[in-house]
């Protein structure tokens, strides 16, 4: 299966010719800086545009008049007219129909921050089953001794490592949930982060289940949803618009800022005046360049909380979106390194200790930068699966499938450990020697999603699963 495209790049289809260099000054000078006349336009694009005194072609039809693009819109005049901001907007990709899309409505939902950590994780060292001595047992060298876990409920511990995240536990915003499955069976990295983003073991699939809950909802913003990297997650895969950008300061126009003052003049008069498809996408994209570029900066005495590094400076990031309320309902951050085969360690050193103390210091810093916007927001940390019980003698784990999610938020009902426990017997452990999922993840999300994120139904959103409550979150 083809992956989304990971970001602009060298086209290698016959397009190309159309796609002006947006590069040089000598191509920006070229751009109108008023509103454009008939020979400054690319053919197919004059009639109905209403320019000034220019006449508008009678196609025989009073509705196509009023209309000229409902028979005459074709994908060579739409990249005509709006190849020169797609590829000066080079440093960032909008995933949508369009290459922009008008902006939504202010919704009742959360932000839904999805973090995907990529590799699967060893949960069973980070929700630790301290009452089982057969966890003890099978991990004579990397397991979470019971007097360093961080007491929870029902005899699980939390990792020593992740001293901020207890806290939150204890104030009742972070919900563990234990024994999560997927439909995936493989073990596969691949397979199991494809079934796990689309939302459906159905093949053939091809939007990603947090791309079915952007259309179910309508969500056509360009600040709709974000994923801070390079690269589109499959989740995020679909027609609904979504946006990736590598930082906040990456998006906008590129070139020195008199040239990209200029830019930003010569697209927002492209279509003035005309009735086309884009205009108004162009305008609400040129608006939005122009509301991003007034966020507020993190200051610097918070940007210290954060920990250095991609994990931090994404997590800054996406704050700096909620407190600018430009309609983000969904933001997707991907972490990884989590395939911890060899030199997991223990609690006092190795792979785990040093990614768990960088998950703590992110997500303590984000939620004390969000304030009082945290009680809008809603965190998920999801894994593709889970690893072995047992360690290999390599002072690491294999491939598992059962593992723990963590769901934290304001409107969290944390404080408790959530999902049925299968035990870890031989009898009770799944395929590879790991713990058995007994607890659906779409359970968990549709849980989020009815609650804090404005979705009603789950027909298209998960089409061969019906989520089931788990009393985690409070409804808005």
């Amino acid at each position: 299966m083809t992956r989304p495209a990971t970001g602009p790049g060298p086209r290698t289809d016959r397009q190309d010719a159309l796609v002006p260099d947006s590069t040089s000054e000598a191509f920006l000078d070229t751009l109108p800086v008023t509103t454009p006349g008939h020979d400054q336009r690319p053919a197919g694009m004059h009639s109905g545009c209403h320019c000034g005194g220019d006449p508008v072609v009678n196609l025989g039809d009073s509705q196509d008049v009023d209309d000229p693009w409902r028979r005459g819109f074709t994908r060579r005049r739409m990249v005509q007219g709006s190849a020169a901001m797609v590829a000066a907007l080079g440093v960032q990709t909008v995933s949508t129909r369009y290459a922009f899309a008008a902006a939504t409505t202010a919704a009742d939902a959360d932000t839904v921050v999805v973090i995907s950590l990529r590799g699967g994780w060893d949960s069973l060292n980070i929700v630790v089953p301290t009452f089982e001595d057969r966890y003890y047992q099978q991990r004579p060298n990397i397991a979470v001794p019971k007097a360093a876990a961080l007491a929870l409920d029902r005899g699980f511990g939390l990792h020593p490592a992740l001293a901020g995240l207890h806290k939150l536990y204890g104030a009742g915003k972070l919900a563990p949930v234990v024994a999560v499955g997927t439909p995936d069976t493989t073990l596969s990295h691949f397979e199991a982060m494809d079934t796990l983003e689309r939302g459906t073991s159905t093949s053939g699939t091809p939007s990603g289940w947090l791309n079915r809950v952007l259309q179910a909802r309508g969500d056509e913003g360009v600040f709709s949803a974000v994923q801070m990297g390079s690269s589109l997650p499959l989740s995020l895969a679909g027609d609904a618009p979504a946006l990736t950008m590598s930082g906040v300061q990456s998006f906008g126009l590129m070139g020195f800022d008199d040239v990209k003052a200029k830019a930003a003049t010569a697209f927002a008069s492209l279509y003035k005046g005309m009735k086309h498809p884009l205009a108004t996408q162009v305008q609400d994209t040129v608006a939005a360049i122009g509301k991003i570029g007034k966020i507020a900066p993190t200051p610097d005495a918070v940007a210290k909380t954060y920990p250095g590094g991609g994990f931090g400076d994404a997590l800054k990031d996406v704050a700096r979106l909620v407190k600018a309320k430009l309609g983000m309902t969904v933001a997707t951050i991907d972490v990884g390194g989590w395939d911890m085969h060899t030199n997991e360690g223990r609690i006092d050193g190795g792979d785990m200790l040093n990614h768990l103390k960088e998950i703590d210091q992110g997500l303590s810093a984000f939620v004390a930068d969000l304030g009082a916007a945290f009680a809008g927001v809603t965190i998920v940390l999801i894994s593709e699966f889970g690893r072995t019980l047992r360690e290999n003698g390599a002072v690491g784990t294999d491939h598992g499938h059962g593992q723990a999610m963590l769901v934290l938020g304001g409107g969290i009902k944390g404080g408790s450990v959530y999902g049925a426990w299968p035990g870890l017997t031989d009898k009770a452990l799944y395929t590879n020697g790991s713990v058995a999922g007994r607890t659906d993840y779409r359970d968990v999300l549709g849980e989020v999603l009815a609650k804090r994120a404005r979705v009603g139904s789950f027909t298209k959103i998960f089409p061969d699963h019906k989520p089931k409550p788990l009393g985690l979150a409070n409804a808005r």
